[in-house]
């Protein structure tokens, strides 16, 4: 067991600063409002705190643990989850490029923003861990406690649905 899970908060304040970027990036793309990103960190680590007795290391990565309460999390403070808004104007350092890359222009990304803007929070949140956190479908299967043909199923089907919105249907991206 990790220092941190016997209740050394020593170690826990690290935990905390060695992951609350990356969750609060993650409860930010999904609930799309600064100061909900802000009250989801802490909730998710307040959460984390007190089952921390619960994670077993065995069944997964620390940082998979930590997006599925993150998901969870947001999904229970918005039932109906708000709609993603721009990136820009705050830090979001950790693999924003290589989403920003895979479009040609700042008017494609705006596009691509829009155009994620009306998928629904289940389908937005399983976009967000595998192109802003680039976490593999088993790992996103694990965060969202879903089969993992039903994670490959909700990628497949945002990406259809960005791709008709921003007129792209022959067009690339990755899954």
């Amino acid at each position: 067991m990790e220092d941190w899970q016997s209740g050394d908060v020593d170690a826990f304040e690290d935990l905390f600063r060695r992951y609350e970027k990356m969750v609060f990036k993650n409860a930010y793309l999904v609930t799309g409002n600064r100061q909900d990103a802000e009250d989801i960190l802490q909730d998710v680590f307040t959460s984390v705190w007190k089952s921390r007795h619960t994670y077993d290391p065995t069944k997964g990565k620390l940082s998979t643990w930590l997006h599925r309460i993150t998901v969870n999390e947001c999904f229970r403070k918005h039932r109906k989850v708000r709609p993603v808004l721009p990136l820009e104007g705050i830090d979001l350092p950790d693999n924003k490029q290589g989403l920003q890359e895979s479009v040609e222009d700042r008017q494609e990304y705006d596009r691509l923003i829009d155009a994620m803007e009306t998928l629904d929070g289940k389908h937005r949140s399983v976009l967000v861990l595998r192109y802003f956190n680039d976490l593999s479908y088993d790992e996103i299967a694990q965060a969202v406690d879903a089969p993992l043909g039903t994670v490959k199923s909700r990628i497949n089907h945002a990406l259809r649905i960005l791709r008709s919105r921003m007129g792209n249907e022959q067009g690339g991206g990755h899954t």
